[in-house]
């Protein structure tokens, strides 16, 4: 696809597409270096170059001219040139890749990084039992992709990349007409993200909250893409009138970067229309306010706790790999409310956000959603006014229904309130209402958390 992109159709010499391919890959990096002209007898400065980022912890192909010493000091006697060649077999065979019959070569580290020979590089085995052999198409685009990637860097500590499979029209429309438009040039990323840290579902998850917020313009980039680029987005996100696309699947790949690039998870999410009418809902919830997105970001944003100069997000990544794979994620957001919110409530729309989710993804019972909603308000707000902390504590730690029960009985005895029936009757299965007995005890766990803290900082200010 960056192939015709960049040359449209037709036969092409390979040479002469890997030489035009190294002019975008190369960059000059505003260093100068010095090299001896023999013609001239003279030493000249030339603009130092290198691979372009996230390329050059792929491609460890760099230029090593000749040198000669002059007064003690090395010189190359030229600048530097930046090459990479491949040679191809006299026999024709199928590639492993698109299967044509062609001459073939190994696939290098340079362009099929993640599926070379195992041992070499930290990547996946192509279940070939053998080296990837590619034709010279394919053995080219793989060089060519690195010009597609979208990705996100943390520094040292993680390198997400990003990569869309679908009709390949729409992943070439997709490109030119929305990554081209929406391309940054900073250090650290190449896409506006909604939030991004070092864990691969939070990164993902905050790609596809602005990617979603561009098909009814609910953030600023929308501004800088056409009518019609929303409307391949709305039509690849499954929400078109004028007909489905074929699925689009996002592939993610995260590692460790350093002199080379250590990969340590890979992911797929396929469910990408399943999400964004989740993330409809969503917004509808809030289209009275002036920036629902803005709302909708916040959810999820609030999810990590500065330690340092760094945050630590992993709350956040495990809420968001539980949506993203349409899990459950109360237990994360209860674990974060107790150990990572420093003592403050959940910030506007957390819950609101919560139940819809609840109601669509999990299908809980919406007078069960009430009922533990107005319950746990009530439990919540009365502890903090008696300064009962301990029965929160006692709540969250319930190991079993028995343990549950006994903590819904304290707080009859010790708050003098009156627990809901609904939240007293056990279906088979140990579940109240249609929905597991934990969930339900982990959801009034956050609604009682959620309001002591609330009461508690409102008490305070």
């Amino acid at each position: 696809m960056v192939l015709y992109r960049l040359f449209g159709e037709g036969e092409f010499d390979h040479r002469k597409l890997i030489d035009s391919l190294l002019e975008k890959l190369v960059h000059a990096t505003g260093n100068k270096g010095e090299y001896f002209d023999r013609e001239t007898g003279e030493i000249k400065t030339y603009p130092k170059k290198n691979w372009c980022y996230p390329a050059n912890l792929f491609i460890k192909a760099n230029p090593k001219p000749k040198k000669i010493k002059i007064d003690g000091k090395d010189y190359f006697l030229h600048p530097p040139r930046y090459e990479l060649k491949l040679s191809f077999s006299r026999k024709k065979e199928p590639c492993d890749i698109c299967a044509q019959i062609a001459p073939s070569t190994k696939a290098k580290m340079w362009n099929y990084p993640f599926v070379v020979e195992p041992g070499k590089f930290a990547n996946f085995y192509p279940g070939l039992k053998r080296e990837l052999k590619v034709c010279p198409t394919c053995a080219v685009a793989g060089l060519a992709a690195y010009l597609g990637w979208l990705w996100c860097a943390q520094g040292r500590d993680a390198l997400h990349i990003f990569c869309f499979h679908g009709d390949l029209w729409d992943l070439e429309r997709l490109q030119r007409e929305v990554f081209d438009s929406l391309r940054l040039e900073e250090k650290g990323r190449n896409v506006p993200l909604a939030f991004y840290g070092p864990y691969l579902h939070e990164t993902a998850w905050g790609l596809l909250l602005r990617l979603f917020s561009y098909v009814r313009r609910h953030s600023p980039e929308a501004e800088k893409l056409s009518s019609e680029a929303r409307e391949l987005l709305k039509k690849l996100f499954g929400a078109s009138d004028g007909g489905s696309a074929q699925p689009l699947v996002l592939y993610v790949v995260t590692g460790k970067p350093g002199q080379a690039f250590n990969m340590q998870l890979f992911k797929e999410f396929g469910r990408l229309a399943a999400l964004y009418r989740l993330y409809k809902k969503w917004i509808n919830l809030f289209e009275d306010y002036d920036r629902p997105q803005k709302i909708v970001e916040n959810v999820f944003r609030q999810f990590q706790k500065k330690e340092g100069r760094n945050f630590h997000t992993i709350w956040r990544d495990r809420i968001s790999a539980a949506v993203l794979e349409m899990g459950d994620p109360l237990p994360f957001v209860e674990e974060f409310l107790y150990e990572g919110a420093d003592k403050k409530p959940l910030v506007f729309g957390t819950l609101e956000v919560l139940e819809v989710y609840l109601k669509e993804v999990l299908e809980m019972d919406a007078d069960l959603l009430k009922v533990i909603r107005g319950f746990g308000y009530n439990l919540g707000s009365t502890a903090q006014r008696e300064n009962e902390m301990g029965l929160l504590y006692a709540l969250r730690n319930a190991k079993n229904l028995d343990e549950f029960f006994r903590v819904l009985n304290d707080v009859q005895y010790r708050l003098r309130l009156t627990v809901p029936e609904d939240l007293l009757v056990v279906e088979p299965g140990e579940s109240i209402k249609g929905s597991p007995w934990r969930r339900v005890k982990t959801l009034l766990s956050i609604y009682t958390m959620n309001a002591y803290l609330r009461a508690q900082n409102k008490g305070q200010s």
